[in-house]
């Protein structure tokens, strides 16, 4: 049996209130420097998550949330206010461009009038009120208008939350829908601001993009044995009261076991993280955007005595298997926990009763 180690006396805490473009916002702490390299397009993505009025945002392009006859100027919401203050241009030219209007989770471009951005996006999200509630057509929305941006050659877009207001979508599910797409979009753009009405709206941003944090940060450790640094283990599980996932990530002979409980020897020598922490991971921050590659330069920056040795291919193999299953069930591994008995082996998800062999003894035997 296992059980847990210290939080390692770290402390969170958000950003102050401060200015961003076009007016006073609330930018997440945990928002920045959230990259992602695009496989198919080779360019690191920000995406930051803001508290603002979208109609003042000074990028390339704002995305507005039209109808589908699109030629309509007037009411409330992100595209009335776009009209407004964007004036009379915006609207000659979407009577132009679109005489029969756009479909259902297409998008198209018009100039921007008076806003600080260059162009304006209009896309047409599905209207769950209505009875339009397939999520991949609320989701095209975003890859479709980050298409367009591509198309115009622009670098930043920033985006409401689409189909949240008057549309309907349970808020949860457009926050999901909005962050997984921009997160896999096959895009130029160098930064997606996500732009939202309060601070409630960015909490909940602020947790599904750290949603994906400790999956990344497994895959760090996993690019790290890659480049052959087979000396960086992983000790997984649940905090005392079952609420936070955490790992310690540190070389074999930092992880011991007394009295049958495996434990970090030195935690000034080891990389912890509680999902207690959101995004805060080894001096910077791991979201759904963030590469392998990045959290694995992280890890290196946070333990620098980590040396190559390609001297532990029977606990790459067993790490490989365990990553296999907790990226085919979405779910962290858990190695120790109040009442936990790791005889069976790990668990992947808390509770799931899905079991991977405990891992293999290091080649020093300094290890389980």
């Amino acid at each position: 049996m296992t059980k847990s180690y210290a939080d390692n006396g770290a402390s969170y805490e958000s950003a102050p209130p401060s200015s961003h473009e076009g007016g006073a916002v609330l930018i997440a702490a945990l928002s920045i420097d959230r990259e992602r390299r695009s496989p198919q397009t080779g360019v690191v993505t920000t995406l930051i998550a803001v508290v603002g009025d979208i109609t003042k945002q000074a990028v390339d392009a704002v995305v507005n949330t039209a109808s589908n006859a699109v030629i309509g100027g007037g009411g409330g919401g992100v595209n009335g206010a776009i009209h407004r203050l964007g004036g009379p241009a915006i609207l000659h030219d979407c009577i132009t461009r679109f005489p029969n209007g756009l479909l259902t989770g297409d998008a198209a471009w018009t100039t921007a009038g008076n806003l600080p951005a260059k162009w304006v996006i209009h896309t047409v999200g599905p209207d769950y009120t209505a009875g339009q509630r397939d999520r991949s057509v609320l989701e095209s929305c975003y890859r479709r208008a980050l298409e367009v941006a591509d198309d115009l050659g622009l670098r930043t877009v920033a985006f409401p939350l689409i189909g949240s207001g008057a549309y309907g979508w349970p808020r949860h599910d457009a926050i999901s829908a909005a962050v997984a797409t921009i997160a896999t979009a096959a895009t130029r753009a160098d930064e997606v601001r996500l732009v939202v009405t309060d601070e409630d709206v960015l909490e909940e941003v602020r947790r599904a993009l750290a949603r994906s944090t400790p999956l990344r940060i497994l895959q760090g450790v996993q690019t790290l044995h890659q480049r052959g640094y087979h000396s960086v283990r992983v000790l997984p599980g649940m905090s005392a009261s079952g609420m936070y996932w955490r790992v310690a990530v540190a070389a074999p002979d930092n992880f011991v076991s007394e009295h049958g409980y495996l434990h970090v020897r030195n935690e000034k020598q080891a990389v912890c993280y509680t999902t207690g922490a959101l995004t805060a991971f080894a001096g910077g921050e791991v979201t759904v955007t963030t590469a392998p590659d990045v959290v694995a330069d992280l890890i290196l920056g946070a333990l620098p005595t980590i040396a190559v040795t390609h001297d532990d291919p029977a606990y790459v193999a067993w790490f490989a298997g365990l990553m296999q299953l907790v990226e085919k069930h979405n779910a962290p591994p858990i190695a120790y926990a109040d009442y936990f008995d790791d005889t069976e082996g790990w668990e992947v998800g808390w509770g799931s009763g899905i079991r991977h062999p405990r891992p293999p003894a290091s080649p020093s035997h300094q290890t389980r």
